[in-house]
């Protein structure tokens, strides 16, 4: 197993060479900025953020599980092997969000969440391996990684977490705070603080085929030109319950049949679907279209939040736009550039139930974050709006 150091990012040569193909380390390209042990902690209460406590170590074979809400008076007093997670960070801190901006080079609809991951010496979650894409980016201090590519896959059934029973290491590698360790999902990794450290992992997510297949029969089922049903014809009248070869045969022609979407028809469904799937459903202050429209009258731009999921598919008449879940209606050139720089211009101005309609999904940032994108806008007060 061989691993790779890159020391300048390119993202065209990391799509081509190992995205989805191999791990490799990357340096001098993501620097983010530790947060606080008690800060995260604060943010993940305030915004009801999935947070966790694993306790352990290999040497002991004993991992323990607590979930959140947790507060700085709820964590061990030992110095050694514990870890906490902080899922969806990026939708509590802008500055965390920020980071998502250098991974704009993937589809907005597989970014999933910025997980932060602060640990004491000897702090891990074990040995596993996930099912999708992730980024491991050192902020502070170092953490080993141990990596297989070929491993036993069963999993430990004493403990809640996932942890395979049976580890092998293939190589190891230490992070110092800037680099980041691209996992293609499939590689098996076991993490380990060395000191005091903090670990922001990017995960990019996507669905699998049940689950697309679920989603898809909700949608059909919705369809009024889809209410064909299952004849009842070729009876046994021996046995009249017996499914005969021809009933089986009409069953499978009718699911064949539901599942004959045109690409036009495709494209709709898997735009509000991957647009929508693993949405953050934490409470947000919903932002005035008025202020919005207000403040784009004026020549400034207006970003989306760091949850808004993109997805742009083609139709008849040109690139759709699919945000959160639902179509928006506006010209092909502005689904392109709001999906390229995602930040709203004043040209969206003509375009006010385009702009209401985002406000209502929570695709809109925060006042707040208006300033720190734009700075034109430091040159207004928005209260003014």
């Amino acid at each position: 197993m061989k691993l790779d150091r890159l020391e300048a990012f390119s993202s065209n040569r990391f799509l081509a060479d190992y995205w989805q193909q191999r791990p490799c380390i990357i340096s001098g390209w993501l620097e983010p900025g530790a947060l606080p042990l008690a800060e995260l902690l604060d943010l993940a209460v305030s915004h009801d953020l999935p947070t966790r406590l694993v306790s352990g170590h290999m040497q002991q074979q004993a991992w323990e599980l607590v979930h959140g809400p947790l507060e700085v008076e709820d964590l061990p007093i030992s110095a050694q092997y514990w870890t906490v997670l902080v899922q969806d960070v990026d939708k509590a801190s802008t500055a965390v969000a920020g980071l998502l901006d250098q991974f704009r080079f993937l589809p907005d609809w597989a970014i999933d969440d910025i997980m932060i991951s602060d640990a004491v010496d000897g702090g891990s979650v074990g040995p596993h391996v996930d099912a999708y894409d992730v980024f491991l980016v050192q902020a502070a201090g170092q953490r080993r990684w141990e990596l297989a590519m070929d491993f036993d896959s069963e999993y430990d059934q004493r403990f809640e977490l996932r942890l395979l029973k049976s580890w092998v290491p293939q190589l190891a590698v230490t992070l110092e705070p800037g680099e980041a360790l691209y996992l293609p999902a499939g590689v098996a990794h076991h993490g380990v603080a060395l000191g005091p450290c903090q670990t922001w992992s990017v995960g990019l997510r996507t669905p699998s085929g049940p689950e697309m297949l679920f989603a898809l029969a909700e949608s059909l089922a919705t369809d009024e030109t889809a209410e064909r049903r299952l004849p009842v014809e070729d009876i046994d009248f021996r046995n009249p319950s017996r499914l005969t070869d021809t009933q089986l045969a009409a069953i499978r022609q009718l699911l064949q049949e539901a599942l004959s979407l045109d690409d036009i028809k495709l494209a709709e469904f898997s735009g509000e679907y991957l647009s929508r799937w693993r949405q953050w459903s934490g409470d947000t202050e919903p932002v005035e279209p008025e202020r919005v429209l207000n403040c784009l009258k004026q020549g400034h731009s207006v970003p989306l939040a760091a949850s808004a999921r993109l997805a742009l598919t083609d139709s008849a008449r040109g690139t759709v736009l699919h945000v959160n879940g639902e179509r928006v209606d506006c010209p092909a050139t502005l689904a392109l550039e709001l999906a390229a720089q995602r930040k709203l211009s004043s040209a969206w101005v003509d375009y006010p139930a385009a702009v209401e309609q985002l406000c209502e999904l929570d695709a809109v940032a925060a006042p707040v974050r208006w300033l720190e994108t734009d700075p034109a806008n430091h040159r207004r007060k928005l209260s003014s709006t």
